[in-house]
């Protein structure tokens, strides 16, 4: 292992951050099963929580660009904190487009893909605390592969039921904005791993 220096408020910064995305993500999977006029509550919840993390990310960019040395390369320490962010980001644009949308029932498997996104933030907020010594990681790669592999399937079974012939256009179109950024916050997140895994790789 490198010999550098580990800023342990640095480290704290990104857990909070990964923190912020799973509280996102559990919000998201209660708006999904919530009653149309519940929506709107818990989506300014989430906006609130998207502010947070952005107010977070500020401030590990600022650390980042004050410190001489970084604990890690200073580009993927950057990519993770912006992969962070926007996975929030993702989930926060998903549920404003739910409720600006006006969208009355969700498909049922829309349920399972917003599951899969909480499953895999509230792994990346439980795993990020071993960025600081890059230890015990090899479960959490797995199994954020396996939660993007999953959403990816579930998204394209919505998508097939969206476009069977049984659903109106305009509702096709008021769903699909709210399933493809649950899906594209999966992205982001497995990005957050393959960024963690390209910093253990370099400090081995």
């Amino acid at each position: 292992m490198a010999f550098t220096p580990k800023d342990a408020v640095l480290f704290d910064l990104y857990t909070s951050l990964a923190e912020r995305l799973a509280s996102a993500a559990r919000s998201a999977v209660e708006l999904v099963n919530a009653p149309v006029d519940s929506r709107r509550e818990l989506a300014k919840r989430i906006g609130n929580i998207e502010s947070e993390a952005d107010e977070l990310l500020g401030k590990i960019v600022r650390r980042i660009d004050d410190m001489f040395v970084t604990p890690y390369d200073r580009g993927d320490l950057q990519d993770l904190a912006n992969a962070l962010d926007d996975a929030t980001d993702s989930i926060e644009e998903a549920t404003d487009i739910a409720v600006l949308h006006r969208v009355q029932d969700f498909p049922a498997l829309a349920a399972e893909l917003a599951d899969a996104v909480r499953k895999c933030a509230e792994l990346t907020a439980s795993s990020m605390p071993r960025l600081k010594n890059l230890k015990d990681l090899e479960h959490y790669y797995v199994e954020v592969d396996r939660l993007e592999d999953e959403g990816d399937r579930i998204h394209r079974r919505i998508t097939a039921q969206l476009y069977d012939g049984s659903v109106d256009a305009m509702t096709i179109l008021r769903v699909t904005g709210t399933i493809d950024q649950l899906e594209d916050s999966l992205d982001h997140m497995a990005k957050v791993a393959r960024v963690i895994r390209t910093i253990s790789l370099k400090e081995s």
